[in-house]
């Protein structure tokens, strides 16, 4: 594989892309960085693992099969793909037959990082769980799409401006109105 020169996170992007249509080892560093964040991405959407396993399968299938065909048209790489795992989720709703809201249980798990928490602080942490979910459950569908690809995926804002066909300025004044919506319920959990 070839040595990639970076000026930009942008350019390395670019670079690795059409690195990876060709090279496998490339394609590997490719699914290596990327597959965290849709796997995020689409659990928080489907909320199983099974289901979410499954459909970032396919998600990574058609990227296989229409890298080759990829052009880079300005947007970022990460638009394209989230792209697909969008259509991938929505397809799996449509082949569910089930009502297209979203599920939200494995995909919003907070982490408790203290292996001995006391009996306070578990209960306290599963009243934020569930308080979490629920305040997400409420937020309009663009809002929600923006949320998970910003805090579970760990998209940029300009990632996912171009997934959303929305401005970056648009999407940074979304993830700051659903914060501060979010403050006030929260303040009580933490």
């Amino acid at each position: 594989m070839s040595l990639l020169i970076l000026k930009s996170k942008t350019e390395f992007d670019t670079q690795l892309v059409e690195l990876a249509k060709t090279d496998s080892d490339a394609f590997a560093q490719l699914y290596d960085y990327f597959f965290p964040k849709v796997f995020a991405f689409v659990i928080s959407k489907v909320g199983s693992n099974d289901a979410a396993e499954d459909i970032v399968s396919e998600v990574f299938i058609k990227v296989v099969q229409h890298l080759p065909k990829y052009q880079d048209r300005g947007a970022p790489f990460a638009a394209w793909l989230f792209t697909i795992a969008r259509n991938m989720v929505f397809d799996y709703y449509s082949k569910q037959s089930k009502d297209k809201s979203t599920v939200l249980e494995e995909g919003l798990e907070i982490k408790d990082e203290s292996k001995n928490s006391s009996p306070h602080e578990q209960a306290k942490h599963s009243e934020l769980h569930e308080k979490v979910k629920q305040v997400m459950q409420q937020l309009p569908e663009r809002d929600l799409n923006v949320m998970q690809m910003k805090f579970y995926s760990g998209l940029t804002n300009r990632e996912i401006a171009a997934t959303l066909n929305l401005t970056e300025s648009n999407v940074g004044i979304i993830i700051y109105r659903v914060l501060k919506k979010l403050k006030p319920d929260l303040n009580n959990y933490l």
